[in-house]
């Protein structure tokens, strides 16, 4: 009987042992399984993932700006002094400065000395005269030997400017030089987005640089469309900035759907997909960071939220 008693006290430690690991593992299991939740603040394009003691604020930015985009909400700069860590497309100034002499290096490998390849050749007599006027003759020969986005990229800071914003006034730099000392990461690198300035072949590159020439040949146009957005984002109109930015986005016109989609899956969904496991890796990291990068990255079906609701990691 003694025996059996004994037997009976250790059956019940053991049944107990169970439960308690059981339940133990349960716990850890459902503590995995716990979804980071997105918060929508009021402030213009601001949002938060919070999980347990982790939080990520997210500045979406147009990168290129006037005073008018100025002061930022005081919520939005207490989050960005008091943050650990510090995010943006490409890192700091240090990083931001290094864009000129990266941009002159990608630049001198897209020279086309053959003759036959002079854009002169592929713009229309009138087009070309435009770009010498607005460059001047000097200049515009010399973007002339290059390969069409090169010319892209000009023409479309010149229309922005015309518009009354530059790059020198946008929120991104307002930033980087308010965080003084502070390391700022980058979500990507240099490199990376000279890259995608450079997107398609030469053809395609042609059709996106007539689409451009066209909106510079008619400012009004141009400039009220980036009115527009200018608008839509002061006043935090978020699904009508969505709507906008990706009317703007460069992609040819012409192209056909695939193409189109090929396009858009370069310029956003597959950046947001590596800009996805990143934020994870901020959240398991238990600390505070602020992002701030352009808004079309966290607007719409392919947006960096919607990538981590795929992954399993935001509700």
């Amino acid at each position: 009987m003694k025996h059996f008693n004994l037997f009976k006290r250790i059956l019940f430690a053991i049944v107990l042992t169970c439960v308690f690991i059981s339940c133990a593992t349960s716990d850890k299991k459902e503590e995995r399984n716990v979804k980071a939740v997105l918060i929508e603040h009021p402030e213009r394009m601001f949002w938060e993932i919070k999980k347990d003691n982790a939080s990520i604020f997210i500045l979406g930015t147009i990168h290129f700006a006037d005073r008018n985009f100025f002061p930022l909400e005081e919520r939005i700069l207490e989050a960005f002094d008091s943050s650990g860590r510090l995010v943006s497309e490409i890192g700091g100034l240090k990083e931001m400065m290094s864009v000129p002499a990266q941009m002159q290096r990608k630049i001198l490998d897209h020279i086309n000395m053959e003759p036959e390849k002079n854009l002169q050749n592929f713009l229309s007599k009138e087009d070309a005269e435009l770009l010498k006027t607005e460059f001047g003759e000097e200049r515009a020969n010399v973007l002339f030997m290059l390969d069409p986005w090169v010319l892209t990229v000009g023409v479309t800071e010149l229309i922005y400017q015309k518009a009354g914003l530059n790059s020198a006034e946008s929120i991104d730099l307002y930033l980087m030089t308010r965080a003084k000392d502070k390391k700022i990461e980058g979500l990507e690198d240099v490199a990376s987005q000279l890259k995608i300035l450079s997107l398609g072949t030469f053809e395609e590159q042609l059709d996106i640089l007539n689409d451009t020439i066209e909106e510079l040949k008619n400012p009004d146009k141009g400039i009220n469309q980036i009115e527009k957005l200018k608008k839509s984002y002061l006043s935090n109109n978020r699904s009508e900035i969505e709507k906008m930015l990706m009317e703007m986005m460069s992609v040819p016109q012409k192209a056909s759907n695939q193409s189109r989609r090929k396009f858009i899956d370069a310029l956003l969904k597959d950046r947001n997909i590596l800009w996805a496991e990143k934020f994870a890796d901020y959240l398991n990291a238990g600390e505070t960071v602020f992002v701030f990068a352009g808004a079309a990255h966290f607007l719409g079906e392919d947006s960096v939220f919607e990538q981590m609701r795929k992954n399993g990691i935001l509700k």
